[in-house]
């Protein structure tokens, strides 16, 4: 199957196709004059965004490999496991940002007739695919901290407090960068990788303050036995949101019984039911649900006010919406106005 024979008119909106409407009678998106001027901008500054996250992952990859390099060779050097744990994690971190890096591009493309929805979630596969192997990575460090313990192994203070302060200032650097741009699932795995970072090389500094002053190399393994066991704790946290994004869950930043409350107080309301709220992507939310309303003919305004109110209030731009008609209802009304 040829690239362009993967492509279709019924796929969802494009930034080229914001002039189509979506509505009808029973099933809608947004009104046309209520979604050109709402959801066509949120569609290109979410373009935008995710173009420069990929720049700003390239250039923090190259940064973490570099210096993750440069503390590996120091921490062979002074014999330092905490330094050579915090290479070897940055070492890791390179690798999630090169992940993350094509995962973002990968993000960009349009959808096809097999993904409708585009590939909004590879963004969540990357960070997903971060965390587990950072996780491997750690555990591996944690079995040669153990190790230490019963061997210990002469480590050089000074050595270790200079390239731990230096690592200290480019991981503070990546990491400034990382929270300007982390707008997306994906860069806030990159942006937690690198406050791990930030945190080892700090706890490498005492290290080597405390070794430098006291011999006291025990200190080395110690140190770095906190680094891991929080580093494997923020991988969890991470892993389990990757984990809902993927499963189509509700989003972590809406309510569900709030959003559900909200549709039945608009006027002409009566129930809600099948509403189901999920994940398009890592920062974008879905809403589909069956409305009963009092009578047909107000569905139009209706629409229009649930509409309003999902954008402005929840942040949902992606909203399919069928109404279902009281019959009862409307011919008790029907009655007492005759």
């Amino acid at each position: 199957m040829s690239d362009s024979s993967k492509y279709s008119n019924y796929l969802t909106h494009e930034e080229s196709q914001t002039e189509l409407s979506h509505s009808d009678n029973n099933h809608s998106n947004l009104n046309k004059d209520f979604y050109d001027h709402n959801h066509s901008h949120k569609h290109n500054h979410g373009s935008d965004l995710r173009k420069v996250n990929a720049n700003v992952l390239l250039v923090c990859f190259i940064a973490t490999l570099f210096f993750s390099l440069v503390e590996g060779i120091g921490g062979y050097l002074t014999h330092s496991i905490a330094l050579q744990s915090d290479a070897l994690h940055m070492l890791t971190d390179a690798a999630g940002l090169l992940i993350a890096y094509f995962a973002n591009r990968i993000s960009r493309k349009p959808a096809t007739i097999n993904l409708t929805f585009g590939y909004g979630k590879a963004e969540a596969v990357g960070a997903l695919i971060n965390c587990i192997f950072t996780i491997l990575l750690t555990i591996a460090l944690l079995i040669e901290v153990i190790q230490r313990f019963f061997i210990p192994v002469e480590v050089h203070g000074f050595g270790l407090f200079v390239l731990a302060l230096i690592g200290f200032i480019v991981n503070g650097i990546i990491a400034l960068v990382l929270l300007k741009h982390a707008q997306s699932l994906n860069t806030k795995a990159a942006l937690i990788h690198s406050l791990g970072d930030l945190f080892a090389s700090l706890v490498a500094i005492i290290a080597g303050v405390i070794i430098y002053f006291t011999n006291f190399w025990l200190i080395d393994p110690i140190l770095s036995l906190i680094i891991i066991v929080l580093l494997i704790i923020s991988n969890y946290n991470l892993i389990k949101k990757s984990i809902i994004v993927l499963m189509a869950g509700v989003p972590e930043y809406l309510n569900y019984e709030i959003v559900g409350k909200d549709l039945e107080a608009i006027q002409g309301i009566i129930g809600v039911h099948d509403l189901h709220i999920w994940y398009m992507s890592a920062n974008k939310a879905a809403l589909s649900a069956h409305i009963v309303i009092e009578q047909p003919y107000l569905w139009q305004n209706i629409l229009l006010e649930c509409q309003k109110m999902l954008l402005e209030k929840h942040k949902i731009d992606h909203i399919t919406l069928q109404y279902e008609f009281d019959r009862r209802h409307f011919e008790m009304n029907y009655c007492e106005i005759k």
